[in-house]
Parts: C-alpha cells; structure tokens; sequence
C-alpha cells in the first residue's frame, strides 16, 4: 500500500467503538449484526490510530502522532499504519478522503 503522506483517512460514519469487557471494539451499527467480519478489536495503537483517522490529519500527521505517543520511529510507525489501515479499509471502517 504505497501512499502519499499527505492521503487522508477518515472514520466511516456508522462506526462506534465500544468498551466490551475491557476490550475496545469497533462495531457497525448499520450492517448485519451477523457480520462479524466487520467487527474489529483495538489495542492502544490501534485505538489511537482510530482517534487520529479524523479526515483532517493526513498520513504523516497520523504517523508523527504515533511515533510522539509510542516509543517507535517513524519507519515503524508508517509501515504499521500502512498495514493497520488496510486492514479497516478491508473491513470497510475507514475511507480514503483524499
């Protein structure tokens, strides 16, 4: 997934993210309740990547917030981010603004 950094991602609307248990989890509130595919566990990282694909902040924004919050460098954090964010956008939970 060879982006920009200046590709902006957003949270689709229809998407909460619920504390279950202890566990944060990113849920549709307008598929299915059958589609479990669409549902989909956070850690912290992930969390705050979810927090930070606002559709304002373009990918470097995003990947400076993680290397400032987490012990990471930028390398890390991107090539995570990268991956992170295909896996949503697999899942239909993020778009891609610009």
């Amino acid at each position: 997934m060879e982006e920009a950094g200046g590709v902006v991602y957003a949270r689709r609307e229809g998407i909460v993210l619920r504390e279950v248990a202890g566990e944060q989890i990113l849920v549709p509130i307008r598929r299915n309740v059958a589609d479990l595919k669409a549902i989909f566990a956070l850690n912290g990282v992930g969390r705050c990547i979810w927090e930070l694909l606002d559709g304002t902040r373009g990918f470097d924004a995003v990947v400076a917030g993680l290397v400032e919050r987490f012990d990471v460098s930028a390398e890390e954090a991107s090539a995570d981010l990268h991956a992170f964010v295909d896996r949503l956008s697999q899942a239909g939970l993020v778009e891609r603004r610009r």
